[in-house]
């Protein structure tokens, strides 16, 4: 095929994988429970791996590149610490333990595994404690940072999905043979009966908080075209900040990462007063990472991971093992609620997005809330964890 042949296909290919996986999302219930994102990224792993297939190097560098970066300052606009830290207190403890575990283990694996895994062991620490403790929003964020290699990236990614898909479907077993005995929440514990009820009678009201969590909220697109609007032009506005304070940075000679900038101005820009007018930012940003997705579904081989990328999962899978282990051990200790600490480890893992779906999943509508709230307080600290690693670590390799 011609080079224009082949961009209008790959576009057409990444749009139409997007839109399948979020149709699936909707109507199958095995894709519902996984959510938007992960049905768009195993339906890219089946065309992939199924047909050889893969997009056009430009394409794929302009989905990674300014659409993504848009990608993450919308959804970064939307995080209000003022909103969010009252949400996430229920949680807070066992997420804190969760954080702190995966950076002590990918730490001690990385140094152990230094040798097997060579020169990437500190590219590969950076994006699995980036990732670990607060999504793949973090991880996307690292990885575009430190320039890594895309055969790495593509391994990384795969690897990561695996073994966080698996702790999220075994988080899932655990807290549905668990839900016969009736553990409740540390705070719902001083609840009474009739705030109970008054929970399940709003429990609609917040499972659809969890469409603008894994996609965007149906009302938001039909009667708020001007809030979408006004959150493309703070995006916007976040973008041409960050490259004029990087224009002066490098000016002044200091060598600042500009995934750095751009996160610290979107945060910062966040808590500014809106009047509303960023009301759109999260659902705008979510529709704008799903391509992402996309692209990394189609460009991912799984079974390289059984061949080449064995270290890279090993390692991803001891690090997730770990936090789990940890998390479960002190939860024992601190006596908290069983489902409380899988949500919250789910979401330093995998995010806000599989936090909420965990919850859900479980029928704590309770949780659901308070879930997407210290999910995006991983989304805050994931990338300035995972670049500290980086910068950090230096391992002896062979």
């Amino acid at each position: 095929m011609t080079p224009s042949v082949d961009i209008a296909a790959s576009w057409l290919v990444i749009a139409g994988t997007t839109a399948g996986g979020w149709w699936l999302a909707r109507v199958n219930r095995y894709a519902k429970k996984l959510g938007a994102t992960m049905a768009i990224i195993v339906l890219g792993l089946l065309i992939a791996n199924l047909s050889g297939w893969k997009p056009e190097a430009g394409v794929s560098g302009w989905v990674n590149g300014p659409l993504t970066s848009l990608a993450i300052v919308e959804l970064l606009l939307a995080v209000e610490l003022r909103r969010v830290l009252p949400d996430a207190r229920r949680l807070l403890a066992p997420f804190l333990v969760s954080v702190l575990a995966t950076v002590s283990a990918v730490l001690v694996c990385g140094w152990l595994l230094a040798p097997w895994l060579g020169a990437d062991a500190s590219a590969l620490a950076a994006l699995y404690t980036a990732t670990f403790t607060g999504g793949t929003l973090n991880f996307v964020s690292v990885g575009r940072s430190l320039a890594i290699p895309d055969d790495l990236f593509a391994l990384a990614t795969a690897a990561d999905y695996v073994v966080f898909t698996g702790w999220f479907l075994l988080s899932l077993v655990i807290g549905r043979a668990r839900h016969t005995a009736k553990l409740t929440s540390a705070s719902s514990d001083s609840q009474t009966a009739d705030s109970q009820t008054a929970d399940a009678q709003t429990a609609d009201a917040q499972m659809a908080d969890v469409q603008t969590v894994d996609a965007p909220s149906a009302s938001g697109i039909a009667h708020q075209p001007r809030s979408w609007a006004s959150g493309l032009l703070w995006g916007v506005a976040v973008m041409l900040i960050t490259e004029l304070l990087l224009i002066l940075l490098r000016g002044l000679a200091w060598d600042v990462p500009a995934i750095v900038v751009l996160t610290t101005v979107a945060l910062l820009m966040a808590q500014l007063p809106s009047g509303g007018s960023r009301i759109a930012c999260y659902d705008m940003g979510l529709v704008l990472i799903q391509p992402f997705f996309a692209v990394i579904g189609l460009s991912t081989t799984v079974g390289g991971l059984f061949g080449l990328g064995l270290p890279v999962l090993v390692y991803a899978f001891l690090v997730v093992a770990i936090q789990a282990l940890a998390v479960l051990f002190v939860r024992r200790q601190q006596r908290w609620a069983l489902v409380d600490t899988l949500v919250a480890s789910q979401a330093a893992v995998g995010g806000p997005s599989t936090a909420l779906a965990l919850a859900s999943s479980l029928g704590r509508s309770s949780l659901v809330l308070p879930s997407v709230a210290v999910g995006l307080l991983g989304m805050m600290i994931g990338t300035y964890l995972g670049l500290a690693v980086e910068a950090l670590v230096q391992w002896p390799v062979s």
